[in-house]
Formats: C-alpha cells, sequence, structure tokens
C-alpha cells in the first residue's frame, strides 16, 4: 500500500491524509502548491460503482423504515435521506473509506487542464 504519491505539478509527497481532506474527488488541489488535480484511471469504474450503489442504499434504506416502522411509526413520514443518513450513515462511510483508498492505491493523479 502506497503511504504518498507525488504531485504532478511540484513533485511534493501528497500523503493519504491530504487525500482524505479533499472535499471531493472533483475538486482536490495539491496541499502545496494549490494545483488542481484529477484522477483518470479508476474514477470512471468508481462512478459505475456509484450507479450500482445507489439503488442498494436506497433498498436497505426502505427495508430499515420498514422494519422500524412498527417501533418508531413516525419514522414511515420521513424522508428516505433523513432516515439514510441518520442510521446508515456508517456504511456510507465506509463506502468513502473504500473509494478514497482505491483512488489514492491505483489511480492516476494528473493536473487538471485550465479553461
Amino acid at each position: 500500500m502506497k503511504t504518498s504519491v507525488p504531485c504532478p505539478n511540484c513533485q511534493k509527497a501528497i500523503t493519504l491524509e491530504d487525500f482524505e481532506d479533499f472535499s471531493s474527488p472533483l475538486t482536490m488541489k495539491c496541499p502545496y502548491c494549490q494545483a488542481k488535480l484529477k484522477e483518470t484511471k479508476v474514477t470512471p469504474f468508481l462512478i459505475v460503482g456509484v450507479i450500482a450503489i445507489i439503488p442498494l442504499f436506497i433498498f436497505l434504506t426502505e427495508l430499515v423504515i420498514s422494519l422500524l416502522s412498527s417501533v418508531v411509526p413516525i419514522i414511515e413520514k420521513m424522508p428516505t435521506a433523513v432516515v439514510f443518513l441518520g442510521l446508515l450513515y456508517p456504511i456510507y462511510a465506509l463506502y468513502e473509506r473504500a473509494n478514497g483508498l482505491l483512488m489514492f492505491n491505483k489511480g492516476n493523479l494528473q493536473l487538471k487542464r485550465r479553461q
């Protein structure tokens, strides 16, 4: 497992901790030179994964709602997104962590083109 990857602009090491501080894969910047970065090797596969995992998250949330509705009747009236964030956020956090590790270890950072 890698401990750091070089910035394509300044060649300074970007660590996993720096990678975790990025708000999303679409807004990555080098913490040293502030160059905008993009990842091109695994991002398309992660996007396909998102398309596959969203229905699973919706199914799990609906399952939790149906199981808990007899105990907590008000849960049926709550928006699905609120129930998901309130009860299934740890699953989402693990999914995001796995995506970040995959992108860090198998990805290929490049500079974004100036527009």
